[in-house]
């Protein structure tokens, strides 16, 4: 007997010993799938279909092989696999991603990249209302340049506030992977608007550093308020100049705590119209802010569709998040005078069985002898799923406040049909605070018709004001209620067109009420 338990002893401690040394497992083959805008079995349900294909420049598997965030021979980590997911998802030219792990076998993990393309050549007029606004406009764009992800667009718009006439040109892998390169320039009725920025991000949570180079210039038009009506008109330019470099903290696919420091120079003059006669003209103000941050986020996503994008699934993170940086502007810079400055911001979220709660906060301010242009902001964001799997349904709740100090001349906000308030044209309110509610149900077809659109209905009321008064004078909200009609694009980079019908409940300062129409692109929250 007393061999025995020796004897299943030595095996408890021989399984032991070998559980300790046994290699970690290791990413093996790596399959990379890209698809056209239709699959073989949908290409053929038609000519249509297989045209579409024939027209359609491929995404190049060297392209989706620049943004896995694993190689062959690597440790397998799940995590890293679903981050990659992620990040092929968020690329504007795909319509979907998936990455599909195999069984271990021989201590290795095969790997299946699957990706299918958005149609990318988009010829486009566009013609609508916001606020109560026309606007009309023309671009043509390639959001997958010669199959290799990159982005060239050329428009003409006559929106709410200008008509613009510009060049964009956006590369995810400028001279290396996860290397970001944005330029933009545009020609405005009222000024310009130049950008520049090549910014190499914290792409993962395991990313080890990050840095950025940018440039923002413009010149326009700034508009104040009140009553419903402008009141006030002067023309700002703006310049702003900044570089940082960022390093993490203990890198590992969890968690991501990281380090920023960085330079930002702006500059803001401001100037009287011809024949305008401006109460409060800002003052210019220059700035040379050297700047740290620190940022902390967990890793907490969830993959749902039929949110904001149809049939095409998002990544909501509701891992704990919060962000902390301080600047200072010395004089001996250059700047006018010393000034500092300083933010905060946090955000967190919570799975709730059928949906999740999101809630952020932020304050920002400048310290020039006392506060000036302090900021604050809150918002809360309901998402709870429904319906049957065929139609599925998705409740949505969003409520949002603003609230300023002795904010800068040029800034106000505003609770109108550009802000979430549908039933009442832009600008209706405006002031230093603002609150606005929306909640929408929406319901999904669930499927494409002829693999085109997925149509879907919405039916939505919205609360809302803008004031400089006090909190009692923002809490005389207005209200509307409405219905609209929502069409996925699921194959297109636009995604969703949105036509709102809404019925201002309440008079707008000028008197007005009733039925406002609004035609525009995305979600309206």
């Amino acid at each position: 007997m007393k061999s025995v338990l020796l004897a299943l002893l030595g095996f408890a401690v021989a399984a032991a010993l070998s559980a300790q040394t046994e290699p970690p497992l290791r990413i093996g083959t790596i399959t990379i799938h890209p698809l056209d805008v239709y699959s073989a079995s949908e290409a053929g349900h038609g000519a249509l279909y297989k045209l579409a294909d024939r027209l359609h420049i491929e995404t190049r598997k060297s392209v989706i092989e620049k943004f896995l965030l694993f190689r062959e021979g690597d440790p397998y980590s799940p995590p890293r696999l679903a981050e990659t997911e992620r990040n092929l998802r968020a690329l504007g030219f795909l319509k979907s991603a998936s990455v599909v792990p195999s069984e271990p076998h021989d201590g290795v993990v095969d790997v299946t990249v699957t990706t299918q393309d958005s149609w990318s050549i988009a010829p486009e007029t566009q013609a609508g209302s916001k606020g109560g606004k026309s606007t009309v406009g023309a671009t043509l764009a390639e959001t997958n340049l010669l199959g290799l992800g990159k982005d060239l667009e050329l428009g003409w718009q006559n929106g709410v506030d200008r008509s613009r006439i510009g060049v964009a040109y956006t590369d995810p892998a400028f001279f290396a992977p996860y290397w970001k390169a944005n330029f933009g320039y545009g020609v405005n009725s009222d000024g310009y608007d130049h950008r520049f920025e090549v910014t190499r991000p914290f792409y993962s949570f395991a990313t080890p550093w990050a840095t950025d180079v940018s440039f923002t210039g413009f010149r326009q038009f700034d508009h104040l308020y009140g009553g419903g009506v402008e009141t006030e008109r002067f023309r700002q330019q703006h310049r702003e100049i900044g570089a940082s470099f960022g390093v993490a903290l203990d890198p590992n696919d969890v968690t991501a705590h990281r380090l920023t420091a960085g330079v930002r120079a702006i500059d803001d003059s401001f100037a009287l119209m011809n024949r305008r006669v401006v109460q409060n003209l800002p003052a210019n103000r220059e700035f040379r802010y050297l700047f740290v941050r620190y940022d902390s986020s967990a890793n907490d996503f969830v993959k749902l569709n039929f949110v904001n994008k149809d049939i095409r699934y998002e990544d909501f993170n509701l891992g704990r998040q919060y962000s902390v940086e301080a600047a200072i502007s010395p004089q001996s810079l250059g700047a006018d005078r010393t000034t500092s400055y300083f933010r905060v911001a946090a955000g967190d979220g919570k799975w709730l069985g059928d949906g999740f709660m999101m809630p952020a906060v932020a304050l920002s301010s400048r310290l020039d002898g006392g506060p000036q242009n302090t900021l604050a902001g809150t918002s809360v964001l309901y998402v709870r799923r429904g319906g049957r799997t065929s139609h599925p349904t998705t409740f949505l709740s969003r409520l949002s406040m603003s609230s300023g100090w002795r904010m800068d001349g040029e800034q106000q906000f505003f609770a109108d049909g550009l802000t979430g308030l549908r039933g009442y044209r832009a600008h209706a309110f405006a002031g230093s605070r603002a609150i606005v509610l929306n909640v929408e149900e929406r319901l999904y077809l669930g499927r494409e018709i002829l693999q085109l659109a997925s149509p879907g209905v919405v039916v939505f009321a919205d609360a809302g004001n803008a004031t400089s008064g006090g909190f009692t004078n923002l809490m005389h909200v207005k209200s509307d209620i409405g219905i609209g009609l929502r069409m996925g694009l699921p194959r297109t980079p636009k995604n969703l067109l949105r036509i709102d019908l809404a019925y201002a409940l309440n008079r707008d300062p000028l008197g007005r009420k009733g039925w406002l129409i609004a035609f525009s692109s995305g979600q309206a929250f």
